[in-house]
């Protein structure tokens, strides 16, 4: 890589500039009231449609169980009254079987009534479901239009960050496209690991991205070499003045 002359290394300290302006913008933006409180609104809708989700689905298990109790009464129902049937239309004369058959249509009966007792708990389950998921439907639609509400007053509230937001992240694409491909890379890798600066000039014997005092030697052995190098302290890119 050659070495960057002065008004490449220059533009890298204005590309530090725009990137810590953009870093302290979204902050505020961040930190907005109106922000935490769209943050916290989303996430409602969010907990609130998973939550749905759930119901709906517990409900439709209630109601296939619903359905197939009403299924198994209309059977035994059908054969108890069969059974009844034969028990007095004439047709069966013989005292045991008819035993049997008294004996069927009490045990019928019962299944019936078992079934009928676990029909009414689930019908009662299957309304409380539908209307906790009618519940939950409602007040995320409530809260899907307070998040529109909020995005408005939060864009009220940060339209004139927004637009040097937009401003910045322009200027930074140019400055960032005027440098050389390798400079640019070194220095945004950095970035990725600091989390922060990229890139500091010496001034005052110090680095201005961590602002730790260098020793004489330090700086004697800077201000010997190019004028792109290494800060010993933190690591960064170090732009040192001619």
């Amino acid at each position: 890589m050659s070495e960057p002359d002065g008004a490449k290394l220059e533009l890298l300290l204005e590309l530090q500039a725009t990137d810590s302006r953009l870093r302290k913008l979204r902050h505020t933006l961040d930190d907005l009231p109106e922000q935490q409180q769209l943050d916290e609104a989303v996430a409602r809708v969010a907990d609130l449609e998973r939550e749905h989700g759930d119901v709906r689905a517990e409900l439709e298990r209630a109601s296939s169980q619903q359905r197939k109790l009403e299924r198994e009464i209309a059977v035994l129902s059908e054969r108890r009254d069969a059974e009844r049937t034969r028990l007095y239309d004439g047709t069966v004369f013989n005292a045991r079987q008819m035993k049997a058959i008294e004996a069927e249509v009490d045990t019928t009966e019962r299944r019936i009534s078992d079934h009928e007792d676990q029909l009414l708990e689930v019908m009662e389950q299957v309304e409380a479901l539908d209307t906790r998921a009618n519940e939950l439907d409602a007040e995320a639609q409530r809260t899907r239009e307070r998040v529109e509400e909020l995005t408005a007053a939060r864009d009220q509230a940060a339209k004139d960050l927004l637009a040097e937001l937009a401003e910045l992240e322009a200027t930074r694409i140019r400055q960032a496209n005027g440098l050389p491909e390798d400079l640019l890379s070194r220095y945004e890798r950095i970035v990725a690991r600091t989390g922060g600066a990229g890139v500091g000039k010496l001034e005052n014997n110090s680095c201005t991205a961590c602002r730790i005092q260098l020793s004489m030697a330090d700086v004697g052995e800077l201000q010997a070499g190019p004028p792109l190098t290494t800060c010993p302290q933190c690591r960064r890119l170090l732009v040192v003045p001619a």
